[in-house]
């Protein structure tokens, strides 16, 4: 029986992958009502902290086991796993996505649509390693497919994969059930190995039937990595051709606004876009009626668009046609099957096609749907990085004598992120944290934020008020979710290693990650610009703070990274705000030092000809202020 799970609040995401992996434990041995009520409580949890993948995959399977269970019949299981497809593509997790192909899979081989759940299945069942039952379940249902097509070789490599799987990761139970079954099959199949060594034992319809199920896994591979529509396209066309033994195909969306047929792979055009009518030709015939055709001999019929002919140079006989349909019966597109090689098209190649066909319109839909989501996302992050840039202008425009230093936060931070070889998505966020790090300097009254003389404590405790002020602004903006995390690395960046930093006094591992590494960089960019109250300092001294800090003020792993940057990345931060470029002379030079180098340099009392030359074109970048550059 399940456990119970009530309180939510004494849940947490450990608890609900438990709770998770019991319901399909539960599915596995058919206990598929208790297996709902596990999967309800898993998805509570998960929804309650926002965990978007793991609440599609308690969808999809709450979908299956209502099916399995009869709770549910075909259709309205359908509709609740169609929903979560959507949460599922919108992570772009490749597991939570093969968990709900798998959802859908295990239905269609039971309603015996033996075509549709090998499409899902291909393409889902080498993404399912997180769930290792129902990638051992996937195995045995490709093992009964291909048995059904008779396929019996792939049947039984099927079958000895998820027998082996279930070996590995110790499910018993899984284990003694397959091996059975690879007994009675062994048994009645004992001369397998041989019969599939000859190629001529083959019967004509096996030999079919193989070339279709290789034509329609392969569709589904290129389906689950290809983003790109046009060599989709490419790949569903040469699929079709080569299946059916016909010289050309091509595959035509419908283009249902302009009531228009186009396609890059038509006809042999190569990367040459045709567009026409639908209200034209055999192929605008299919997308008014939704009929399939099979004419063989296209020269006398009226519905022939002769005009594609002498525009390609092509001579068309004989014609399959047939319309491409989603999952909602639509018709998106339609099937051009040209000059069948070896006569006349038949009932089989129409077959073929309806096969292909169902596959080709889920893939077809699924990228364009994934371009759109694509092209969505990339205008949200335009319109996040102008609210960046807006809200750090906002800064800027505050106080001009600090003008540029958010941004040279922004890059030290992403320089040291980079050596110490940290992922793009948490660069991107840091490099964000450190760009609004002090927005909270909008709440600071004027006559401290600009005093040009040294603080009263009062001022000073005022002063430090501005980041608990950039925590609230940030943490209550739910414009992307990344602000979250944005605003504790923001905050963060005047806390201390050792535990005497504010606002919330954190120590060492508690400052998050992003915290310290803005901490490095807002420090020496603060000691090394100009401000109210003093100038830059000397260098070797804003080195040796960074130096001195390790394990008090910093934490060491960062700061040594950051010493470890070449000075000619330094002296580009120093005059980024100048829009200026280093010579190349000065570039090579520089960056054959590092900062911590330089600092040894700087300590020595007598310097080589070499040494004396690299501090010269240090400081030459260093101690030139705005008014003394030249553009």
């Amino acid at each position: 029986m399940p456990k119970k799970h009530n309180n939510l609040l004494e849940e947490t995401v450990e608890n609900a992958n438990c709770i998770l992996k019991e319901a399909i434990e539960l599915c596995n041995t058919e206990n598929y009502t208790d297996a709902v009520k596990n999967l309800s409580s898993a998805h509570k949890i998960f929804l309650a902290y926002k965990d978007i993948a793991s609440v599609s995959v308690c969808l999809s399977l709450t979908g299956l086991a209502k099916y399995l269970s009869k709770e549910e019949n075909y259709y309205k299981s359908l509709l609740l796993i169609e929903e979560s497809k959507f949460l599922a593509e919108s992570t772009n997790d490749k597991t939570t996505i093969a968990v709900n192909r798998f959802s859908f899979a295990y239905i269609y081989f039971l309603e015996n649509k033996y075509n549709e759940a090998l499409f899902y299945l291909t393409a889902s069942v080498e993404y399912l390693d997180k769930y290792m039952q129902l990638k051992i379940k996937a195995y045995e249902l490709l093992s009964s497919i291909y048995m059904n097509l008779q396929n019996t070789k792939m049947a039984y490599e099927n079958l000895d994969i998820a027998a082996r799987l279930a070996a590995k990761y110790g499910y018993n139970n899984d284990f003694n059930r397959l091996t059975a079954i690879i007994e009675n099959f062994t048994n009645s199949n004992s001369d397998i190995t041989t019969h599939f060594k000859h190629t001529e034992n083959y019967s004509k319809d096996s030999k079919q039937n193989t070339t279709l199920l290789l034509a329609l896994s392969k569709i589904a591979r290129t389906v689950n990595a290809e983003a790109n529509l046009d060599k989709l396209l490419i790949t569903i066309a040469e699929q079709t051709k080569l299946v059916i033994n016909a010289d050309r195909c091509s595959v035509f969306l419908y283009d249902k606004d302009k009531n228009e047929l186009w396609s890059k792979v038509a006809l042999g055009m190569g990367s040459e876009e045709i567009r026409f009518s639908a209200d034209k030709g055999f192929a605008g015939y299919v997308v008014r009626t939704g009929e399939t055709l099979r004419i063989q001999d296209v020269s006398g019929d009226s519905r022939f668009n002769k005009d594609i002919d002498k525009h390609t140079g092509y001579k068309t006989y004989n014609m399959l046609c047939m319309p491409i349909r989603n999952i909602k019966f639509e018709i998106i597109g339609v099937f051009q099957v040209l000059n069948k090689k070896d006569g006349d098209f038949t009932d089989a190649d129409e077959e073929i096609l309806l096969a292909i066909g169902t596959n080709a319109g889920i893939a077809i839909e699924n990228n364009v749907l994934f371009n759109i989501q694509q092209k969505m996302l990339q205008e949200q992050q335009k319109l996040f990085a102008g609210f960046i840039d807006t809200l750090a202008a906002s800064i800027d425009a505050r106080d001009k004598i600090t003008l540029g230093h958010s941004n040279r936060v922004r890059l030290y931070s992403e320089f040291i992120s980079k050596q110490l070889g940290l992922n793009k998505d948490l660069s991107e966020i840091i490099s964000k944290a450190a760009m609004l790090h002090d927005i909270g300097k909008i709440g600071i009254r004027d006559s401290v934020l600009q005093k040009k003389g040294t603080l009263t404590k009062e001022e000073y405790e005022h002063i430090k008020e501005h980041v608990k002020i950039t925590y609230d602004i940030l943490r209550k903006t739910n414009m992307n979710s990344q602000f979250a995390e944005i605003a504790e690395i923001a905050a963060s960046h005047h806390e201390k290693y050792d535990g005497t930093g504010y606002f919330r006094g954190l120590k060492g591992e508690e400052i998050p990650f992003g915290g310290r590494i803005l901490a490095v960089s807002d420090v020496f960019d603060a000691v090394t610009s100009v401000r109210h109250y003093r100038d830059r300092m000397p260098i070797l001294e804003a080195i040796n703070i960074i130096i001195e800090g390790r394990n008090k003020h910093f934490d060491s792993k960062i700061a040594d990274a950051f010493l470890k940057l070449p000075c000619d990345i330094i002296t580009d931060v120093l005059i980024s705000e100048y829009d200026m470029h280093q010579k190349e002379e000065d570039r090579k030079l520089l960056s054959s030092i590092n900062l911590r180098q330089f600092a040894e340099i700087l300590s020595k009392k007598t310097h080589s000809s070499n040494e004396k030359k690299i501090i010269d074109v240090f400081n030459s970048y260093y101690i030139r202020n705005a008014q003394d550059v030249i553009v």
